[in-house]
């Protein structure tokens, strides 16, 4: 009885002593809440952002710009005027213009691929360059030598003031055969003040032309054989062939 009295005690004194210094208990009260959720940053979007920091004085918004359209084989006005031009039309076409001998070499061997029989022809005209960036419309010449200083400190060096160009004080800032670097050109001189321009740039010369005689009439020429290039697009037109070739 003694000894059952003596373990007693013992477990009371230990269940004290773990109730006190062990099993601590936290109040609620006394915990830390959780850590509150940051919301996730808003998406903005460049219309938003342009709107809410406008341009300074001076300097023009930037603005997309489109490539001009571009149909190739597209037929000419004088093959739909009627008469004898919609009759030759109807029975050869002229495909062109090509700028040298290597390109009308590869159409002529496309066209033959496809089944035509087709003859080469050279005549003076315009062929087309590539896309011509410039600034217009400066007032005077001294404001023309001053943005073409402002254009050559920011590290554009190829351009220059064209002598007796028509508007005058016209600033050329490079020909581009690719749209899209002549488009990065206008953005780098739109972002100092300046307002460019992208136009076709086209120049005198030789150019070959490949008559073809439909096999039947109003037959149309796939324009697909001739993109030979993904990267490059072939500028080409179709027209009544000439009365001479077409005889």
């Amino acid at each position: 009885m003694r000894t059952l009295c003596l373990l007693l005690i013992l477990a009371n004194v230990f269940y004290f002593t773990w109730s006190q210094l062990l099993d601590v208990s936290v109040g609620s009260l006394d915990r830390k809440g959780a850590p509150p959720v940051e919301r996730p940053a808003r998406i903005v979007l460049a219309r938003e952002v342009a709107e809410a920091n406008p341009p300074e004085p001076g300097i023009a918004r930037i603005q997309d710009v489109q490539p001009p359209a571009v149909e190739p084989l597209a037929p000419a006005e004088s093959a739909h005027a009627g008469g004898s031009a919609a009759n030759d039309f109807l029975s050869c076409t002229s495909v062109g213009p090509f700028a040298d001998l290597p390109q009308a070499a590869q159409a002529q061997a496309s066209l033959r691929a496809a089944g035509f029989q087709p003859r080469q022809r050279m005549e003076q005209g315009e062929i087309w360059a590539g896309y011509w960036v410039s600034v217009q419309g400066l007032a005077t010449r001294e404001a023309a030598e001053a943005a073409l200083k402002t254009l050559s400190a920011n590290g554009i060096a190829d351009v220059y003031l064209m002598p007796g160009s028509e508007p005058a004080n016209m600033l050329s800032l490079g020909v581009f055969s690719d749209y899209q670097r002549a488009q990065r050109r206008l953005d780098e001189v739109r972002a100092l003040g300046l307002i460019p321009r992208i136009d076709d740039r086209k120049r005198a010369g030789s150019v070959y032309w490949i008559d073809v005689d439909l096999q039947e009439p109003g037959q149309v020429i796939d324009s697909s054989i001739f993109q030979t290039d993904p990267r490059k697009i072939t500028r080409l037109e179709m027209r009544a062939c000439p009365a001479a070739a077409a005889n």
